[in-house]
């Protein structure tokens, strides 16, 4: 059996539930159910079995602690601090995930209220393919990477218009002529799978997949709080969904994009497939633009580039024609001329 690697996942962000007068939460959302997506490449890591993991969890102790970022795994070994701030001495499964119930001790209590922390980050055990086996130990932190939960000290009294707004990429202060143009952009876009993650936004909320439908029960529950409740999780699940399917299409684009240009012949780009690829995902623009100014090997061994453009009568070498002459290491007033005389194609011999 192979041992499951010990592993500090990227900081997550936790929903606060039932916190007491202190504003330090009760429970906390350790990990969400199924696929956790990451902001980083680490990911993504599987929640498959909640029920197993808890019970692994506490298999050698009756309660795990919180410290403060992670310095029980890094701090302590080099002979530092690495107090508790509180310690998880129950969990629960349930539909989004695995929840614990945190007995603060009275600094970590204060750090909590005190919003001096928005997140938890949990160290785990899992296997080769990532998929979760065991909690270790989770910690205080800053910089939430884990995708769908909501912050720590995130207030319940949140209207349900301001949570569609920031399912939707909006800021919470967005009105609700904002919100339906989002939504409506949303249901325009002719990817299917953006399509499909509308419909279940709907469904989540009890009502048909229309911009419309879904504002008007937005304002008809606004006031309430308990229904903002109720709808906060199946809400948060959606939104992971729709971020993942958003990213998957963003790959998917950027690979199609480099992948042709390869088949182009496009000069440098196969060895740093994986580097366009990441790049063109975060700006396709800039990577189009970059990849666009670069040679095109042609079948037979030939740099193609575009016609010169006459400047008073002389050759006037373009960005494809300079970067073809660098490849090849010829003067470029040599390589104009060459250029002139002999067509648009230079052979590499």
């Amino acid at each position: 059996m192979t041992k499951a690697a010990s592993h500090a996942l990227p900081p997550v962000l936790m929903a606060a539930q039932d916190a007491d007068a202190s504003g330090a939460p009760d429970w906390v959302h350790l990990l969400p159910a199924g696929t956790i997506a990451t902001a980083d490449a680490r990911g993504p890591y599987r929640l498959a079995d909640a029920g197993g993991v808890i019970a692994a969890s506490f298999a050698e102790a009756d309660r795990l602690p919180i410290d403060e970022n992670h310095a029980t795994d890094l701090a302590a070994p080099l002979g530092h601090p690495a107090p508790a701030r509180g310690w998880i001495v129950e969990m629960q499964a349930r539909e989004d995930g695995i929840w614990g119930r945190v007995e603060w001790t009275d600094a970590g209590r204060a750090l909590v209220a005190d919003r001096a922390y928005r997140a938890l980050s949990p160290v785990v055990l899992h296997d080769k393919g990532k998929t979760i086996h065991r909690i270790l130990r989770a910690s205080l932190v800053n910089r939430p990477n884990l995708r769908g939960l909501a912050a720590l000290n995130q207030e319940t009294t949140m209207t349900l218009m301001e949570r569609l707004a920031e399912l939707l990429g909006l800021d919470a202060a967005a009105t609700e002529d904002q919100v339906l143009a989002a939504v409506s952009k949303m249901k325009e876009t002719p990817d299917t799978a953006l399509q499909s993650a509308l419909t279940e936004i709907g469904t989540a909320m009890g009502v048909a997949a229309d911009q419309a439908a879904i504002l008007a029960a937005a304002r008809a529950r606004a006031a309430g709080t308990e229904q903002i409740t109720a709808l906060q999780s199946e809400l948060a699940s959606v939104a992971t969904e729709l971020r993942t399917l958003k990213e998957a299409g963003a790959q998917a684009r950027a690979e199609a994009f480099v992948d042709g240009e390869i088949k182009r012949g496009r000069v440098g780009v196969k060895p740093l497939r994986d580097h366009y690829v990441a790049m063109h995902m975060a700006d396709p623009a800039r990577v189009e633009k970059e990849l666009g100014a670069l040679p095109v090997l042609g079948g037979t061994g030939t740099i193609q580039t575009a016609a010169p453009v006459l400047k008073d009568g002389e050759i006037a070498l373009n960005a494809d024609q300079l970067a073809a002459a660098r490849l090849i290491g010829i003067d470029p007033k040599a390589y104009a001329e060459t250029l002139k005389a002999e067509g648009r194609t230079q052979e590499i011999l």
